[in-house]
């Protein structure tokens, strides 16, 4: 209870809220007017008068109350008890009650998705017509509106499937827009944003691996097939289809078996090596007595081919017979067979013919070596004392047993990658098995995904055409197995795409000595000498970045070309970006991606009409995305392609959803072309390109892929007489 409380007032204010303004107004404290001589004397006047008063007898309150200097009084305070309450009520009101207030949760975001509406939000309900006529998007969009139920929420929505990827929108209501009321906007709001990169196409989901067949072991079927009759190991081949497998047991009979297990019949009694399955898979060759004979499956007949000097070797080269003698190796021909004499000097022991016929791998004087049949020279493959392992499935790569690891190495002899000494086999699908008495891996022939897959005896394995069998040997029998599938293995592309990331993370990050790690010495000249700066600093400033367009341009070594685009911002606002061109080359060492050449583009104004956010190059095709929405009369002739002489490409425009596609090209893998942009290209909004807008372009290389088609072998023994040939 308040010490100035009035139980009188009480009877007159009726309102609790209006006596409690009445007792805050009476608290208030206000200082002492000063006294003088003249005010003493009629205060004294006035006390002695009101003594005499209650001496004599006073009115009641009530009567002095509703008489007329009373009424007068009251009036007074309760008008002033409801001017204060109003003020107090003002006062204390939240902001924006009687102002009209634009919003939206998009606002300052840098990662929008690009499928959803641009939602602005009001305090306010709305008047549709005036509110979406004040609306402006730059860049130039098409859209349509919806409205929420209540009318405070705006949805504007793109008519061009979605919203454009790697660009800054500004979406302004202007002053003109009204509420339900017909309360203008008291001046223009904007919203910007900037919206995520364009969503990429999900790699193939790698192989689910099948289900382990015991706690220790990942392969499944895993059973004997046949007896050997006393050998460790055989001559394997299957057939194209893997559902047999043929073998040469202890007797020379050569036997065919089912993969998947029962009685095996005899193909030839006895005296037979290097069994060879025609790439087809239609004929089986194989030597017997010194000469060849060639089983057809489908007639199931056998022809006879003597041959002098006695055969010692016989394979394929695609659909051509090829064999050798002591002295000389033979490819059949239309009339006679073409012949290469082997190398002079002691005696040479063919190993096996590459499964394109072209190379054939020989030991002389305990060395490793590999003939080409066409030009006759001999290659040493490593040391001495090297053994033969096996060929890539096209032929354009070997395995042999070094001292102590297995290598790769290409047909000149130099060397590709190390491996776990093993007894290897690679398979069509690019995967490598490595056998030994203690267990049995797989892994890709770079030495990546490395997978160990059983513990145990797996001597001298050899792939299924399909590339998920295989055979193998154990206590003197054949027996066959069917190993997971190795996971996909990454795209080139994606691995160069990481360090373009990495090194612009960096610069963004103002950390130049991280940024150079993504640099070879090529790469890192590029960046000292000023025509590139590794770190971008002052107004405006560099805030984000994107790829613009990817292509991979070179095989062997993987040769990548990135356009990269950095853009700049002063305040909140995106005002210029420039591009940097980025080639990157995988280090044959670590087989990583280094950036080894860059160049930059001029520096280019935003705001001034349409811009290119994406470029998609194919041999046959070139997507080229804008941040606008066009005018599709002025597309067919603003963009163009212009070949490594400034000559115009004859093309195919068509336009849709802010994508201009051209067609009917035919690029030189590696070519170097222009796209060029004119200034006659116009967006909705009535703007042209503000300068003509030039990208270096480069062709995308012919695709490298492993061949998946396989065949027989042509050797004479074991694993190294696996061969495959490309479809």
């Amino acid at each position: 209870m308040s010490a100035h409380h009035d139980p009188e007032l009480d009877e007159v204010l009726q309102d609790q809220e209006l006596r409690r303004l009445g007792d805050m107004l009476s608290a208030a404290v206000r200082p002492d007017p000063p006294l003088d001589e003249a005010f003493r004397s009629s205060l004294r006047r006035q006390l002695m008068q009101q003594a005499w008063e209650m001496g004599e007898g006073r009115p009641s309150w009530w009567k002095r109350a509703f008489a007329p200097p009373g009424l007068a009084w009251i009036g007074a305070t309760a008008g002033l008890l409801l001017i204060a309450s109003v003020v107090v009520f003002m006062l204390t009101q939240p902001p924006g009650v009687n102002t009209l207030v634009v919003s939206s949760s998009m606002d300052g975001s840098h990662s929008v998705a690009l499928q959803q509406p641009i939602l602005v939000s009001f305090n306010q309900p709305m008047d549709h017509s005036s509110t979406e006529a004040a609306v402006q998007i730059a860049p130039a969009t098409n859209v349509t509106y919806t409205w929420s139920p209540n009318s405070n929420t705006l949805s504007v929505l793109p008519t061009s499937n979605g919203l454009a990827p790697n660009t800054q929108y500004q979406v302004t209501i202007g002053s003109t827009a009204k509420t339900a009321t017909g309360q203008p906007l008291a001046s223009a709001q904007t919203i910007t944003f900037v919206t995520q990169p364009a969503a990429t196409p999900s790699p193939s989901p790698s192989p689910t691996p099948r289900a382990p067949a015991s706690p220790t072991s990942l392969l499944t079927a895993e059973h004997q097939l046949a007896p050997l009759g006393g050998l460790a190991t055989s001559a394997v081949q299957w057939s194209a289809d893997s559902s047999t497998v043929y073998f040469v047991d202890a007797k020379g009979g050569l036997n065919a078996v089912p993969a998947k297990g029962g009685d095996f019949k005899v193909v030839a009694p006895d005296g037979v090596t290097s069994p060879a399955i025609a790439p087809a898979g239609d004929r089986l060759a194989y030597i017997r007595a010194g000469n060849i004979e060639v089983l057809t499956f489908a007639t199931g007949t056998t022809v006879d081919m003597p041959t002098t000097p006695s055969a010692t070797l016989v394979g394929w080269a695609n659909d051509k017979l090829v064999w050798a003698t002591a002295d000389a190796v033979y490819v059949a021909g239309p009339i006679k067979p073409s012949q290469t004499a082997l190398p002079g000097g002691s005696a040479v022991k063919l190993l096996s013919f590459a499964p394109d016929g072209t190379h054939v791998a020989y030991r002389q004087d305990d060395k490793l070596f590999l003939l080409d049949l066409a030009t006759a020279r001999s290659t040493q493959l490593g040391q001495a004392a090297a053994s033969f392992s096996g060929w890539s499935p096209g032929g354009m790569q070997v395995m042999y047993a070094g001292a102590d690891s297995l290598v790769i190495a290409d047909l000149q002899g130099n060397t590709v990658s190390t491996l776990a000494a093993a007894e290897a086999s690679w398979s069509g699908q690019d995967a490598i098995l490595l056998g030994t008495d203690t267990d049995l891996t797989q892994v890709r022939p770079d030495g990546t995904s490395s997978i160990k897959l059983a513990n145990g005896t797996y001597r001298a394995p050899v792939w299924a055409p399909n590339g998920a069998a295989f055979t193998f040997f154990r206590g003197g029998a054949l027996w066959t197995a069917t190993a997971p599938a190795l996971p996909a293995p990454p795209n080139p592309l994606d691995e160069a795409a990481v360090v373009v990331n990495a090194f612009m993370t960096a610069r963004q990050d103002n950390k130049p000595d991280r940024a150079m790690a993504s640099l070879d010495d090529s790469g890192k000249l590029a960046y000292a000498t000023g025509a590139l700066s590794l770190v971008i600093n002052g107004d405006p400033r560099f805030t984000r970045y994107y790829i613009l367009t990817q292509v991979m341009t070179g095989t062997q070594p993987d040769t990548a070309t990135f356009v990269v685009r950095l853009v700049l911002t002063h305040g909140k606002l995106d005002v210029s970006e420039f591009e940097e061109t980025l080639t990157l080359v995988r280090d044959a060492t670590t087989r990583h991606f280094l950036i080894d050449q860059a160049k930059s583009s001029d520096h280019r104004a935003l705001g001034k009409g349409a811009e290119v956010v994406g470029v998609v190059v194919a041999a046959d095709s070139i997507r080229v995305s804008f941040d606008s929405d066009l005018d599709p009369a002025t597309v067919g002739d603003g963009v163009l392609v212009l070949d490594a002489k400034g000559n115009p490409v004859e093309i195919i425009t068509s336009y849709s959803n802010r994508t201009v596609t051209i067609t009917g090209l035919q690029l030189k893998p590696g070519g170097q072309y222009r796209l060029v942009v004119r200034t006659s290209v116009r967006d909705v909004g009535g703007h042209n390109v503000a300068a003509e807008y030039n990208l270096q372009l480069l062709a995308p290389a012919p695709r490298t892929k492993p061949n998946l088609k396989t065949a027989g072998s042509g050797s004479s023994s074991g694993p190294a007489s696996q061969s495959q040939t490309s479809g």
